[in-house]
């Protein structure tokens, strides 16, 4: 099937729609907020013609019970769960290893294609491969890092599982390509393995974006989880200067982490308590999008730091900015970084001070530049809906696998 090349990205919509109906998966996850596994499952659950979505809780969760949900057609027709369950971490992930076992035999149901999300559940997906419940396997890798623990053990079990499952896998989701650069230099070369890009998606769809007269143009938000590398130390350190330059500013804190309490001693240390909103954790996610819609611009200020998930990664906090209309300011950290600065969707800057504090005002009281950034933030955003992100990246699994079968591969 061929396309002309103006219309390869409904070509690839259209594939996938004749394809994923026909086809049957699993999705085996950790799970604790909304993220790329639950939007992948929102996604097979529109259009696949089975779903089992298995979710682990993870091992500081307050609920440790794995749950299972069979869709056929988009409704849920069976629920289950498995005991609850406490222990040292690695007994826990080890009891998640034989959960997922007992999930898949306990529906008697064979699929086309298992997801694993994360290098232990994706381990799991190839023995269930191996022994015939699975036709084909993904590694979905959500965080990558060099130096994932600490302990050098542990990180090399954890490089050594990544690498299996990289080389085992019949494809790997990559957030970003900073992934794959990293794993080369670890000795994976990306021409011996299937690794595709599949970057974090937004939710314009939704139309959260508001008319200009309708928004709080000097709110800015900061959405983050309140701990080390988000740049809360630069933001702290930026704004008593920035309310010196405009009054009315209020800056909204929209999550919760170990940092918070230092974050609300520093701004009455630093007389700017009256310009903070905490807004503590919101787990609905349209409600963080509601209020980030309202705010003027966003702040995504990563620490650059390259043992840090973000430098690899494609968070998910740029992505909500733009697909509320939204302009940001943001470093020169995750890749997205610079997809921002082509777009012209907001201001990149370097971990720098008097940057944050003139990109900011810029942003505030330049009107002609901030309309720009309002509309390019919008044309970012259309183009990375999760159902452009997940139409294309199964577009690409049917044309590589239909290729490899050609050629005779496995």
């Amino acid at each position: 099937m061929s396309c002309p090349e103006e219309k390869r990205q409904n070509c690839a919509m259209n594939v996938a729609l004749l394809t994923l109906p026909k086809l049957s998966f699993i999705v085996v996850s950790h799970v604790a907020f909304t993220g790329h596994s639950q939007e992948l499952k929102n996604f097979l659950k529109q259009h696949a013609e089975k779903l089992l979505f298995i979710g682990h809780p993870f091992s500081y969760a307050l609920q440790k019970t794995s749950t299972a949900e069979l869709y056929e057609k988009g409704m849920l027709k069976m629920e289950a769960k498995a005991p609850q369950a406490n222990g040292p971490e690695i007994l826990l992930y080890l009891k998640d290893f034989v959960v997922t076992f007992y999930f898949v035999l306990k529906f008697r149901m064979k699929f086309h294609v298992y997801f694993g999300v994360d290098p232990l559940n994706s381990f799991v997906g190839l023995f269930l491969k191996r022994l015939g419940f699975a036709k084909l396997t993904v590694f979905y890798v959500i965080d990558y890092v060099p130096v994932r623990f600490k302990n050098t053990v542990l990180n090399s079990i954890y490089h050594s599982i990544d690498r299996i499952c990289v080389y085992n896998s019949d494809f790997t989701w990559n957030l970003s390509p900073a992934m794959v650069s990293a794993r080369e230099r670890r000795g994976i070369s990306k021409d011996k393995t299937m690794q595709i890009t599949v970057p974090t998606g937004t939710h314009i769809e939704k139309s959260r974006y508001l008319p200009i007269e309708q928004i709080n143009r000097t709110d800015i938000a900061f959405l983050s989880h309140l701990r080390e590398g988000q740049g809360i130390e630069l933001i702290l350190e930026a704004l008593p200067e920035i309310v010196k330059a405009i009054p009315s500013v209020r800056l909204m804190v929209i999550g919760t982490g170990p940092l918070e309490k230092y974050f609300r001693e520093e701004v009455k240390k630093r007389n700017v308590a009256g310009n903070v909103v905490f807004f503590g954790y919101i787990e609905n996610h349209d409600e963080i999008e509601k209020i980030v819609s309202r705010c003027g611009i966003g702040l995504a200020p990563y620490v650059p730091n390259p043992h840090s998930f973000t430098w690899y990664a494609d968070p998910s906090k740029p992505k909500v900015y733009v697909g509320c209309g939204v302009p940001m300011v943001i470093t020169k950290v995750p890749p997205v970084a610079f997809e921002i600065e082509k777009w012209g969707a907001g201001i990149v800057i370097s971990y720098n001070k008097s940057e944050l504090i003139d990109a900011v005002v810029e942003l505030l009281t330049n009107d002609e530049l901030y309309s720009r950034c309002r509309q390019e933030s919008l044309a970012f955003a259309s183009a990375y809906t999760w159902d452009n992100v997940f139409f294309n990246a199964f577009n690409q699994i049917i044309r590589l696998h239909s290729l490899r079968t050609k050629n005779g591969a496995k």
